[in-house]
């Protein structure tokens, strides 16, 4: 049996699908001038809390340095990826912008270790704002970069697909999977992206695909795929796979109020937005 055929709107991809790696010192260059001993030990504790995924503890040191003028140059871009994680993109964003400018102002002079950290920030600040054309320009930085980065391919792609450039944001999507086929992110965006095509088939099949990596939030892509192709019982039996019954049951039904949604008129793009945002209340699961 065809599966139905859903009307053809464009979706702004989750933003939360580009995934953020805070490695080590890596931004760190030689030649930054040495801190005190003071300075020294609370840029270590930085470190060490950073390290471990203790991110706010480690905003709350890196922002007492900086209180006290301890940070310059590659410092403030670990301070900004670090305030990223736990700081809305409008406080972001400036210290992107000074980490940049404390670095010589041109990213393009940047060994690529650091350019990545910083044109990939500065690309995560602008899509969290809604400035696509920025965003753009500072992914296409990363991307340079390191053509092979994951994360500035999937950035670059959500980019294009918020300026309704759909084959480009396809494009991207799918030059990071022929170099990691099990990379979530974008294999997610581009199942959402035929999705709000209208191509569910395409959709159903990519996910389909990477059904064994584990990944509860490709599970419940698929699961939402399912439910707006108008298989709710499939749907079921992917969440089934990973979840309790009573809780498949109440993300099912939040699918279908959103499909329901959609058939009485509602747009398309931002009932996907929203369902597609699921997994951030897999928490509540006990």
């Amino acid at each position: 049996m065809r599966e139905p055929v859903m009307p053809s709107y464009r979706t702004v991809l989750p933003l939360l699908l580009i995934s953020l790696t805070l490695g080590g010192c890596a931004s760190l260059v030689p030649g930054q001038p040495p801190l005190d001993k003071e300075a020294g030990e609370a840029l270590r504790l930085a470190h060490t809390l950073r390290d471990n995924r203790r991110f706010q503890a480690a905003y709350e040191v890196y922002a007492r340095m900086d209180e006290r003028g301890q940070l310059k140059g590659s410092y403030v871009l670990e301070y900004a990826s670090v305030a990223a994680t736990v700081r809305p993109a409008k406080e972001a964003l400036p210290l992107y912008q000074r980490a940049r400018a404390e670095l010589g102002g041109d990213a393009s002079a940047l060994p690529a270790e650091q350019r990545v950290a910083l044109c990939s920030g500065l690309g995560r600040a602008h899509l969290a704002l809604g400035q696509a054309a920025l965003a753009e320009h500072d992914f296409r930085c990363a991307a340079h970069a390191q053509p092979n980065n994951l994360q500035a391919l999937n950035g670059l792609g959500v980019a294009y697909n918020l300026q309704k450039r759909d084959e480009d944001a396809r494009q991207q999507f799918e030059k990071a999977l022929a170099i990691d086929p099990g990379y979530s992110p974008a294999l997610n965006n581009l199942a959402l992206s035929w999705l709000a095509s209208g191509d569910s088939s395409r959709a159903i099949g990519l996910l389909n695909q990477a059904r064994g990596q584990g990944d509860i939030s490709l599970q419940l892509n698929l699961a939402l795929a399912y439910v707006f192709a108008g298989h709710d019982d499939t749907a079921q039996a992917v969440l089934l796979e990973s979840l309790e019954a009573d809780y498949a049951a109440t993300i099912v039904e939040q699918f279908r109020t959103a499909r329901a949604r959609v058939n009485a008129g509602a747009p398309l793009a931002s009932e996907l937005l929203a369902a597609s945002q699921q997994p951030l209340v897999l928490s509540e699961q006990n």
